[in-house]
């Protein structure tokens, strides 16, 4: 393990002791990684061309609910928003694309 990834689950325990129930960190191109007390792991970004990171983490985090109230795991919900965020980037100007990826 890496000391970049040693250092990012020190902080996530940090925020597990401090009452947080999950913690999702995003690193764009690099993907993302989770964690809980039940599980932890790192979700690989979907490698697209990029032309405007705009909305790119408001899409992750409104996909990444919607997974979650359609009552997936964890895991799957990250999965499905990683590729909401990958497309969503992939043209410009964001809200639109959102709207269109969460809801259809």
């Amino acid at each position: 393990m890496s000391k970049t990834e040693e250092n990012i689950r020190s902080a996530c325990r940090l925020l597990l002791d401090k009452g947080v129930g999950t913690v999702v960190v995003t690193f764009g191109s690099k993907g993302s990684f989770y964690m809980n007390y039940e599980e932890s792991g790192w979700v690989q970004a979907l490698g697209v061309d990029t032309i405007d990171t705009t909305g790119a983490g408001d899409a992750f985090n409104g996909a990444l609910v919607v997974g979650l109230c359609r009552g997936e795991s964890l895991r799957s919900s990250i999965d499905f928003a990683t590729k909401v965020a990958a497309y969503v980037v992939t043209q410009m100007g964001a809200q639109p694309l959102i709207s269109d990826s969460i809801l259809n």
